[in-house]
Parts: structure tokens; sequence; C-alpha cells
């Protein structure tokens, strides 16, 4: 039986971590055992069972509900879920067309006569009931709803806006810190772990610091899933194990107060990433880059016998001030020739997934080892069958415990399987939209891409470290020859204004 780990996983269905955990917590997956391994791993029934739950998120289909529905056999209950969200959808779409109906009168009448006065109370009735409401029709013709459409779809419902996203600035304090780490020996998970111990704190604290704040963060430790739990506490207070005392430096975040699951920590990175005048503050590794989820109503959850609360959550993403903006127009860097000796032009990629295999470069070596390796063992060829048309191949530099260089490409949706299925992928990463510096030259000029860091700062640019450097292989060989030392090379430089 072929078994998967968390990064594969998570990785190729293109999910965090936290949201596979959080399907656990709720009992909709169950992690394989394997022999002599520590980690979880998951089996391609599991697998299947994960897409199924992505598939119904995407119809808006709340957690539990689905859980109800997989764990039961009787597809009765399926189909009375899926008759009340279309009755659901249905009472929305009829709320929604009399909203914009009575909007749309509004702007007849004032198109006509752009008078203030026809907002009282009298012209507002005599719009309302003037209007003539036909209910939607749903039961024409349907068209075939794609995989993409249905994306499309989630996409727009789904996307934050600045309305959903508060700004806040959280305090400095000192807090009582406290991790669990593996499950327990009554099998529950980090995040379920600790009540013994947080109770007695929080009854102190109700007495000294009724205001207690309570954080939340992952933290790995030694490679396995841990979760670290923070309480703000008087800063004369001493703590006793297994609590140790912390500075949190506080600062300015992004508060996100989630509705449904923790795949939302996608829609709020994704958020920061887009936002024109803030932008995602990495912070230590160790606590999510510097994520953080606070548990509201702490007091009442660990202390108040007898009350039985859903969770209530607000996800908080670091946040700092974007110094400088990108100009409006993309396209060609005047004069780059002069200033850096090489052709730049602005470019801004939409997004992308690679998909391929990845290597730790020794110390003292050159990347050209493991790009022979590709070549000698045939993966080279294999990865280039599986390319879309006209797709290049491209090489990522990045750091994960050592200096690593990666070799991918976005492949055709049946290769990207096929590749994951056969256990040879070692590298599917997903990068969100970005604006680079796109360096041009020729694949015997490659190894001078190395002075990027000069040239964007010639042109008036610094390096963008929340990513890597990219090499654009548009021949799609790795190492340069004598045949193809005059064909062209990509060179993208994550940047921004000085």
């Amino acid at each position: 039986m072929e078994l998967y780990t968390v990064t594969q996983v998570t990785k190729q269905l293109n999910i965090t971590k936290r949201t596979l955990q959080h399907y656990e917590e709720l009992g909709l997956i169950t992690p394989t055992k394997k022999e002599d391994y520590a980690y979880r791993t998951y089996d391609v029934a599991t697998i299947t069972r994960i897409q199924q739950i992505l598939i119904l998120r995407k119809l808006r289909i709340p957690l539990k509900q689905i859980a109800e529905v997989l764990q039961s056999s009787n597809a009765a209950g399926a189909l009375e879920m899926f008759e009340n969200k279309l009755s659901e959808i249905d009472d929305e779409i009829n709320a929604l067309s009399i909203i914009r109906g009575a909007i749309e009168m509004f702007v007849e009448r004032l198109n006509v006569n752009a008078r203030l006065e026809l907002l009282d109370d009298e012209s507002v009735l005599d719009v309302v009931n003037s209007m003539k409401l036909s209910k939607p029709k749903f039961n024409e013709a349907k068209e075939l709803v794609s995989m993409e459409k249905l994306d499309q779809a989630g996409r727009a419902l789904d996307e934050l806006t600045d309305r959903d996203v508060r700004i806040v600035y959280l305090p400095p304090a000192t807090m009582a810190a406290v991790y669990f780490v593996g499950k327990d020996e009554k099998g529950r998970i980090p995040e379920d772990q600790g009540e013994d111990v947080i109770a007695p704190l929080l009854e102190t604290l109700a007495k000294i610091k009724p205001d207690c704040r309570h954080y939340g963060f992952n933290h790995i430790v030694d490679g396995k899933h841990g979760y670290e739990r923070w309480f703000t506490i008087p800063d004369d207070m001493e703590v006793q194990p297994p609590f140790v005392k912390k500075q949190f430096s506080g600062g300015m975040y992004g508060a996100y107060t989630m509705r449904n699951s923790f795949d939302e920590w996608d829609l709020l990175v994704e958020w920061a990433t887009q936002h024109k005048k803030y932008e995602f503050a990495t912070g230590n590794q160790n606590m999510m880059a510097g994520l953080l989820e606070e548990h509201l109503n702490v007091m009442g959850k660990y202390i108040l016998p007898g009350v039985k609360q859903d969770a209530q959550i607000d996800l908080l993403i670091p946040l700092k001030e974007r110094k400088s903006e990108w100009p409006d127009e993309l396209g060609y860097i005047p004069d780059s020739e002069t200033k850096c000796g090489v052709r730049a032009v602005l470019i801004e990629k939409k997004g992308f997934n690679l998909i391929g295999h990845k290597y730790e470069v020794p110390k003292d070596t050159s990347p050209d080892v493991f790009y022979k390796q590709l070549l000698a063992d045939g993966r080279l060829e294999r990865l280039k069958a599986a390319l879309k048309p006209n797709a290049p191949i491209v090489g990522f530099n990045y750091w994960d415990g050592g200096y690593c260089v990666a070799i991918g490409a976005d492949l055709q949706d049946a290769a990207d399987k096929a590749y994951f299925k056969s256990g040879e992928m070692k590298l599917s990463k997903k990068f969100p939209k970005k604006k680079m510096i796109q360096f041009e030259m020729l694949m015997g000029d490659k190894d001078k891409s190395g002075e990027c860091f000069n040239w964007a700062k010639n042109l008036g640019y610094k390096f963008d470290n929340s990513a890597g450097t990219f090499c654009v292989y548009l021949c799609r060989e790795l190492v340069t020859t004598e045949e193809n030392k005059n064909e062209p090379f990509h060179f993208w430089f994550p940047a921004r204004p000085l």
C-alpha cells in the first residue's frame, strides 16, 4: 500500500497543514500508521476523501454537515443536505434580486431627476411599491459546470476585501507560554490538550487579570506537529512549569474572524499579498511565520462550568506598510542595458505551480551536479514529456535547512497527477501572484545572473525576500553546451522599488 507524507499531500492538493489537521480533528480523515515511521501518512483512499471534502467546500457546504454525510452510508442524508443547500441559495438569490431591483429603480429615477429629495421616506416607499419583481428562474437548461468554473465562482465569493479584515494593534505583553507535541495518551492532538494545566492558570488570572488574551499557533518540534499557547499575564507574575514566561513584541496585524475552517488562512495570506497599502511582515518560523490565532472568550471556555461553546477564533497576520509601490505599467525598463548590461523587463506572474525534483546542494558543490543527474537517469526527459506546450523548465533556489535547488515546471493536469501517483515527484510548490524583474540573457551568460542584486539596485529596486529567485530555461536544457549557448535564458528576480 502506497503512503504519502503530510508535505506531499498538502503541496499536491494545495492546502495548508493546519487545514489537514483540522480535518483530522473533526474525524473527517484518519492518517495511516507506517511501520518504523514517526510521522503521519495517508493512503490513496484518504487522499480521495480529502478531494471529496475540498469539492464540497467549494460548494460552500459547512464542514460539520460534510462530516455527517461522509460518515453515513445512507445516501438520503446527502440528498437532504443538497436539497437544503439549494433552498438556502434560492432564498439568498431572491433576497439579492429584491435589493438589486430596488437599487436599479433608484438609479433610474435619479438619472431622470438627480435630487436628494427623491430619497425621502415617501419616495423610498414609492420606489419599492412600484417595483415589478419576478422570481428568478432556476430550472432552465443547465450548463455543465467545469471544475475551473467552480474554482472561479468559489474565489469570487471567498475573496477577502478590506471590509472583511480589521487592522488592529496588538500591544506588547508578557506571556505565560506552554506547548504540546504529538498525541497524548488519550489520543488527543496538540490543539486539544492541556485543559488540566490551562484551567488553573485562568482561575488565577480571572482574579488578577480578567482581560487575559489567549493566542495560539502551530509549533513544529523536531519535525513533529505541535501547538503553542500564549496567555497574557501581569509583568511581575511568576509562572510554574510547564509554563514559561515570554515577551511578545506586539505590532500591527490584520484580523479576520474565522467563519468555517482553517483553510481560510489561505484567503487572509492572499489578501495581504495583494494589498496595496500593507504587506505580510514575516515573523519567527517556529510560530507559523508570525501568524497567530486568537481564541476568543478564553475565560468562558475554560473555567465556566457546564458551558459548551463553539470555537470562536480570530486569524491574525502580521503586517507592515508598503514603503513604495511598483509602477502601474509593466514592460521594458528604459536604459536597462546601459545600467546593468542586460535587457530588463517588469513582469507579473499570475501564480504558478512547480512540479518536479529538489536537491540539497553540498557545500562548495555546483548545482550542475544535480542537473547532470537528472539528465543521466532520465528524469529530465520525463519532465519534458509532461510539460504544457511552450512551457519552460524553471529552476528555483531556496533554503530548507541548507541551500537547495529545485527543477520543475507547470505541468499538464494529467501529468501532474501521474507524477504524484508514481511517487517520483519530490517538489510541488505553489507560487502566488508576484511582480518581478525579468533579466534576459543567453544560456552562455547565465552564470552572470549572480549579479542580479547589483543590477536591480542600479535600476532602483531591491530584493523582495518573500520569494526566491527563478532560472527560466526556455530551451529546456539545464547545462550550457556549445550547441545551446546562444539560446535565450531568463532570470526572474522578485523585487520592489528602493
